[in-house]
């Protein structure tokens, strides 16, 4: 199995920029319709742009995922035959990189946990969708410089870590969180956090050296406004709270800054998820003067703690 890409599909790009993007912008209504009509015609880009609208949930529909992974093999020039790939060499790197995703998370992990049935994986072993992905993920890298497709080669060889000597250069998950994390992809960013915690937590090795990495790690993601991040840093400078991931907790009460906490709750709310719920919560319970004498401001964040998380929204209203 040889995984290539020729370069070819930067026509399409070209071609979907100025057809599409050039004239109704990236993300308008008119936009993703014409999208759809170009990735209709075989355009490469304009298949993986269509892909990303159906992956992210941005066209309401059911089976998104299953109806979004051929795209991606077509805009890739994919396609499978039991473990076996085929590759045409014309198609766009970024698409690898989604192929090895579903590939490594389908129906185990991250939003991919409950995919609808996808025949191509279900045809692989795991060791075959490891070892699938890995190629995939490199040949993204051949291309274009991804972070994302760093994250998914560490997240490989940790789980299979013999898989590690088929790379160019000798790396362990680790060094590949590092790299993706530096690159400034926030999900590496948080599970380097969440094992600094682990460690702040346990009490062991240098504790001012782990708490500044994971200060450093939820600074690069709280900055980029991913909304977990950012709140549990604010909560962080708040009342000083890490947390391991198994719940256990440590309050270190010397890096309290309520400037800061505010700053992240504030973060948190900007690109919103469901975890942004909780900054809202937290700014009402850590900055209730705020509110005190604006009750427009206080009911329009609870209607945003409703709207994004109602389990959250039954504790505000013990506040």
């Amino acid at each position: 199995m040889r995984i290539t890409c020729n370069n070819t599909y930067r026509v399409d790009e070209e071609i979907l920029n100025e057809t599409v993007f050039e004239k109704y912008g990236y993300s308008s209504p008119s936009a993703e319709r014409e999208i759809i009509c170009l990735a209709q015609t075989g355009n490469k880009a304009a298949l993986k742009s269509y892909a990303d609208l159906l992956f992210y949930r941005k066209i309401p529909c059911r089976n998104n995922y299953s109806k979004a992974f051929p795209m991606y093999c077509q805009s890739a020039g994919i396609s499978f035959n039991g473990s076996e790939i085929t590759c045409t060499g014309d198609g766009t790197p970024l698409s690898f990189y989604f192929i090895g995703y579903y590939l490594v998370n389908y129906k185990c992990e991250s939003i991919l946990k409950k995919c609808e049935t996808i025949d191509e994986i279900e045809n692989m072993t795991r060791q075959e969708r490891l070892s699938c992905a890995l190629d995939l993920a490199l040949a993204t890298l051949s291309a274009i410089r991804s972070p994302a497709a760093v994250n998914l080669i560490g997240r490989i060889i940790d789980e299979a870590p013999a898989l590690a000597a088929r790379l160019d250069e000798p790396a362990t998950s680790e060094d590949c969180f590092d790299e993706a994390a530096e690159g400034g992809y926030v999900y590496a960013c948080n599970n380097l956090a969440a094992k600094e915690a682990d460690i702040i937590v346990r009490g062991a090795g240098d504790i001012n050296e782990h708490v500044n990495s994971f200060i450093h790690y939820l600074t690069i993601s709280a900055d980029r406004y991913e909304p977990y991040a950012a709140n549990r840093l604010g909560l962080f400078y708040m009342t000083g709270e890490v947390r391991s991931s198994s719940g256990d907790k440590v309050y270190l009460h010397d890096y309290i800054n309520i400037t800061f906490a505010k700053k992240y709750f504030k973060k948190a709310t900007v690109y919103p998820d469901t975890n942004s719920a909780w900054a809202y919560f937290n700014l009402i319970k850590y900055f209730h003067k705020d509110y005190d004498t604006n009750i427009e401001l206080l009911n329009e964040h609870m209607d945003c703690i409703k709207e994004l998380n109602p389990a959250v929204y039954d504790i505000a209203m013990e506040l």
